[in-house]
C-alpha cells in the first residue's frame, strides 16, 4: 500500500515542470523499459551486445527428483529472456539509492538497467520509496554502474554484479575513471572486484537514500534475469576469477568428489547420518565457512561430483570439470532454479533430492533445516557415478 501510494505520488510530480521537481525532490517521475532505444533517439553512445541466452543441464533420470525437475525446468522455461544485453552512456545520469536505479534526464528510470521481477515499471522502486530525496552528489568523467540487486549476497556478486564490468568492457564506449557498486558488508567484495581488474581506489559506493549525478555514467543491461546465470557471464567469471596462485603451491586436485557442508540456516539436519555414504563413495566433506577465495575455489576445481544443500556457496560451481555432475539438496516445498540454470551455463549434468522437514525446523520452506533419506541419495550416487 505505502509503495502504491508514493507510486502515484511520483506521477502527481510527472506534472510539474522537470525544473520544478528536480529543484524540489530530486525524484524521477517516468520510466522507460528500452533504454537502448532511449540512447539512439538521443544520439548517445550505445552497443548492443547481441541475445540473453541460458543454457539448461543435462537433468539425471532419478525417479525421486522427477517431479521437482519438470517443476524447476517449467519455471525457467515459462520466463520471457527479455531484449538484447546491451551497454550505453548516458549524460548526466544519474544513480539513486541502494538498488541503485539508473536514471536519465528529465527524471526517466531505466527500469531494464536494474529490473525487479513481477514489479510494474510504474511501481519501479525509485518511483515508489521515495517521497524528497537528497541533491545528488556530483562525479566529474565518466563512471560505470555495476552495483543493481542483493548488495550483501555473494551469489547476487557473482551473477548480477560483476559480469557487468565484462559487458562495460564489450561495450568499450570509453575509458572508465570510476566504478558505482552499493554499499555492502559481503567481505569478499573488494577482492572480487580486484581480481574483475577494478582497484579500490576506483571504486565509489553508494548507500541508502544516496544520490549521485555522473558527468557521463555507462549502463547496461541485466547479465541475466535475476536467478538465471548464462554461459556469458560463467565465461567471464571463470577467466576473471582463476586463483592467482595455487593453494600451498600444489595445483589443485581433479577429478574430485565433494559434500558442501552448510552451516546455519537451511542446511541438512541429518548430516552425520550420511557420512557413511560419503565415505563408500570416495566422497570428502568440505565447508566455505572461514575460508579465503582462493580456498573456496580450490575446493571446487577439479570436481567431478558436487552434492550440497542449496545455497550461495555453489556459485562456485564454476570452478567444477566441464561435464561434472551437481546433486543439489533442496528443502521440501521449495523450488529454486539458481543452480539448475548455472549447471547447464557451467555445462554440467543436473539432479535434485528433495527433503523433508527436520523435526523441530522453524521457518519458512526456503529457510528451514531438512533431512535428506540415504536411500535416496545412496541411488542418486549410483546414478550420477554411472556415466
Amino acid at each position: 500500500m505505502r509503495r502504491a501510494v508514493i507510486a502515484s505520488f511520483s506521477r502527481s510530480r510527472g506534472l510539474l515542470p522537470s525544473a520544478v521537481n528536480d529543484a524540489l525532490f530530486h525524484l524521477p517521475t517516468s520510466v522507460t523499459c528500452d533504454t537502448l532505444e532511449l540512447a539512439r533517439a538521443r544520439g548517445w553512445l550505445a552497443a548492443d551486445l547481441g541475445a540473453r541466452t541460458i543454457q539448461l543441464p543435462s537433468r539425471l533420470a532419478l525417479d525421486a527428483s522427477d517431479d521437482r525437475l519438470r517443476d524447476l525446468h517449467s519455471a525457467v522455461c515459462s520466463q520471457e529472456r527479455g531484449p538484447s544485453l546491451f551497454s550505453a552512456e548516458i549524460p548526466r545520469g544519474r544513480v539513486l539509492g541502494l538498488g541503485c536505479s539508473a536514471i536519465a534526464a528529465p527524471g526517466i528510470v531505466l527500469t531494464d538497467v536494474c529490473p525487479h521481477r513481477g514489479v510494474v515499471a510504474q511501481h519501479h522502486r525509485a518511483l515508489s520509496s521515495y517521497v524528497i530525496a537528497r541533491p545528488p552528489r556530483r562525479l566529474p568523467g565518466t563512471s560505470a554502474l555495476i552495483g543493481a540487486i542483493g548488495h550483501d549476497n555473494f551469489y547476487h556478486w557473482m551473477f548480477d554484479v560483476l559480469p557487468r564490468i565484462g559487458l562495460i568492457r564489450d561495450g568499450a564506449l570509453r575509458s572508465i575513471d570510476q566504478w558505482i557498486v552499493a554499499r555492502t558488508t559481503l567481505a569478499v567484495a573488494t577482492e572480487l572486484l580486484a581480481r574483475a581488474g577494478i582497484d579500490r581506489s576506483c571504486i565509489v559506493e553508494i548507500g541508502r537514500g544516496g544520490h549521485i549525478e555522473c558527468e557521463r555514467l555507462i549502463v547496461t543491461s541485466a547479465p541475466g534475469e535475476i536467478c538465471e546465470p548464462t554461459p556469458r557471464s560463467v565465461a567471464f567469471l571463470r577467466e576473471a576469477l582463476s586463483p592467482t596462485t595455487a593453494i600451498n603451491g600444489n595445483p589443485a586436485p581433479i577429478a574430485r568428489r565433494i559434500y558442501v557442508a552448510r552451516r546455519g540456516r537451511r542446511r541438512v539436519a541429518n548430516e552425520a547420518s550420511l557420512q557413511g555414504l560419503f565415505t563408500r563413495f570416495g566422497i570428502e566433506v568440505v565447508s566455505m565457512e572461514g575460508r579465503s577465495l582462493d580456498e573456496q575455489i580450490a575446493a571446487f576445481s577439479g570436481a567431478e561430483l558436487i552434492i550440497a544443500p542449496h545455497g550461495a556457496a555453489l556459485a562456485h560451481i564454476i570452478h567444477a570439470r566441464v561435464g561434472a555432475t551437481l546433486l543439489e539438496l533442496m528443502p521440501p516445498d521449495y523450488n529454486n532454479p539458481s543452480f539448475f540454470v548455472l549447471a547447464g551455463a557451467c555445462g554440467m549434468r543436473y539432479g535434485a533430492i528433495s527433503g523433508s522437514r527436520a523435526t523441530g525446523a522453524r521457518g519458512h520452506a526456503s529457510e528451514a533445516n531438512f533431512d535428506i533419506d540415504s536411500a535416496t541419495l545412496e541411488r542418486a550416487l549410483e546414478v550420477a557415478l554411472q556415466g
